[in-house]
């Protein structure tokens, strides 16, 4: 038998990289650790911050009249939505700026707010925001809602780091006219993706979201239709107004006309059980048919610009010109059966295509369309990071995205990663554009609340000016 040497040079050098690599195991180890924990504290950070906004828009709606039912809410909405939460609540008189000067436009108190003194305004060219608490004879009229939270990690104990910490992080919704800014209304149509492909539990989710979401509007500045993905019932049951139709050539596309009676009157705003709106929320049912998206798409930018009937002169009207808006919400790619119809909206009637890139290059012309006639349409994808149309052609997320509007003048939506991990899916949905993606049916409550947020950023949420 031959033994190595091991004073030979090759004996000495096998050692020393055995020792180099024994050392740089725990580097590389902790390397890879902090990766995959810190993309979990990102998605954490939006989570909460999804979650903070949601408090602050369901406080709000009790301002100023009852500041304790307005505290109440908000903390009960942050931890409903991020149960790790342990959110404060502080609240302000928020008015008009004087301009350059930067100062109370006194004349606004106390017929918006009433502060008491006005010592410690924070103050932009546009509002001033004054430290107000609630008493006697005071009225707030906007929330701030503040939290931050521990991560606890997974991989980098390993390395001596146990957890992460979100930060402080805040979130502010103002009730009235908020100084300068003032309620913006708007018409949305809500598509909602009720096909086989989503699971009971997603459905389950899907309803809360779209509930959890008309609780943060205003209902007499922001009317709501629903839409669904299949078609309802031309004749539904007496209980349920989106019976799903098991046809993909009869029924609506948009079986709830516009709501202005979704939430209660009274504070803190709940949800009105016998608004049909909600009741067609309440039962929504899985649909049989194929997930058609272009079809869908076009009938609720007809039924926005009352191409086709809607009940738009039914309902009171409000000061200044609706923003009209579609949001649509899909699982998966286009299966459609059938070669029909224009993409056009000025033309009535279906687009389908059963195969798969045309139904897919539908969506994105019947989306420009609309979008030229001044409908701003916000899409969320939803688990579909692999989903191709057709199977071989554009990943759908990419068509959402470019259906999706415009992030500014010229510069589109964009599907910028394939949200397959929670950093991803904080990073998309973070980005300031129109398209949102949800891996999970939990997710959608805040992603629901987030979009509607993006069509109408001015009418409830506010900035403090630093």
């Amino acid at each position: 038998m031959i033994r190595k040497d091991p004073h030979s040079r090759a004996f000495r050098e096998r050692g020393a990289a055995t020792v180099i690599f024994a050392l740089l195991l725990p580097v590389l180890f902790g390397s890879v650790a902090l990766a995959v924990d810190f993309g979990r504290l990102v998605y954490e950070r939006q989570h909460l911050s999804n979650a903070l906004d949601a408090a602050a828009l369901a406080g709000a709606a009790s301002l100023p009249s009852d500041p304790t039912a307005a505290r109440n809410a908000a903390v009960a909405f942050a931890k409903a939505n991020d149960p790790a939460a342990d959110p404060t609540a502080s609240f302000w008189c928020v008015v008009a700026s004087s301009g350059a000067a930067k100062t109370v436009l006194s004349g606004q108190i106390p017929s918006v707010c009433d502060p008491g003194p006005v010592t410690g305004a924070k103050c932009s060219e546009t509002i001033c925001a004054i430290p107000c608490t609630p008493a006697a004879g005071l009225a707030c009229n906007t929330i701030t809602v503040t939290a931050a939270k521990d991560v606890p990690f997974a991989f980098a104990p390993a390395i001596g780091i146990n957890t992460g910490n979100t930060g402080s992080l805040a979130s502010d919704a103002c009730k009235g006219s908020c100084g300068a800014q003032t309620p913006n209304p708007m018409d949305v149509a809500i598509i909602a993706d009720r096909t086989s492909s989503m699971s009971t539990d997603d459905l389950t989710n899907l309803k809360a979201a779209i509930q959890t979401t008309l609780k943060t509007m205003t209902k007499d500045q922001q009317y709501v239709a629903l839409g669904t993905i299949g078609r309802s019932s031309d004749t539904p049951s007496a209980a349920c107004i989106t019976d799903p139709s098991g046809s993909a050539t009869s029924g609506p596309w948009i079986p709830v006309p516009f709501s202005n009676d979704y939430t209660t009157t009274g504070a803190p705003p709940a949800l009105n059980n016998a608004s049909p709106l909600v009741q067609g929320v309440q039962c929504l049912q899985h649909s049989g048919t194929g997930t058609y998206l272009a079809s869908p798409m076009k009938a609720a930018a007809r039924y926005l610009l009352g191409l086709d009937a809607n009940n738009l002169r039914d309902l009171p009207p409000r000061s200044g010109t609706p923003r009209k808006a579609i949001v649509l919400e899909t699982d998966g790619q286009p299966n459609e059966t059938g070669i029909a119809g224009v993409t056009d909206v000025g033309t009535p009637g279906d687009i389908k295509n059963s195969d798969g890139v045309i139904a897919c290059n539908n969506l994105k012309a019947v989306a420009a369309d609309a979008k030229a006639r001044r409908i701003l349409i916000v899409t969320v994808g939803y688990n579909l990071s692999l989903a191709r149309c057709g199977g071989t052609g554009e990943f759908v997320r990419d068509v959402l995205a470019a259906a999706a509007s415009d992030k500014a003048p010229g510069v589109p939506s964009t599907a910028g990663n394939d949200c397959s991990s929670p950093a991803l899916i904080a990073a998309e949905n973070s980005d300031g554009d129109y398209f949102f993606c949800a891996a999970s049916g939990t997710d959608l409550g805040p992603i629901f609340v987030s979009a509607i947020n993006a069509i109408s950023p001015n009418s409830r949420l506010v900035r403090i000016p630093s």
